[in-house]
């Protein structure tokens, strides 16, 4: 196999990782808001923590290249709907 194909691979890779960074740390986050004391602030705070990360992330990918980037936000996508798929039924208690 050529290297672009692995050069690829590790972006489909980190767009994973990225995703799962954002998408389960917004999960986290939900997750704790009733227990929170100041839900409006854990959720600021976690919204820009996660988009920092996941900017900064990104922006790592950017010398690798236009596909690169694409490949690893398809990643990210991919990862999304994986974890929406596994975490996204309402609980019979949230009904």
């Amino acid at each position: 196999m050529n290297p672009e194909f692995w050069h690829l691979a590790g972006a489909l890779v980190a767009g994973s990782a990225i995703g799962l960074f954002y998408f389960g740390g917004l999960w986290l986050t939900v997750t704790r808001i009733p227990d929170s004391r100041n839900p409006h602030l854990l959720l600021i705070g976690s919204f820009f923590m996660r988009l920092a990360v996941s900017l900064a992330a990104f922006y790592a990918l950017v010398p690798w290249g236009l596909q690169a980037m694409a490949v690893a936000m398809a990643g990210l996508m991919i990862t999304r709907q994986v974890l929406t798929r596994i975490k996204g039924r309402i609980p019979m208690t949230m009904q």
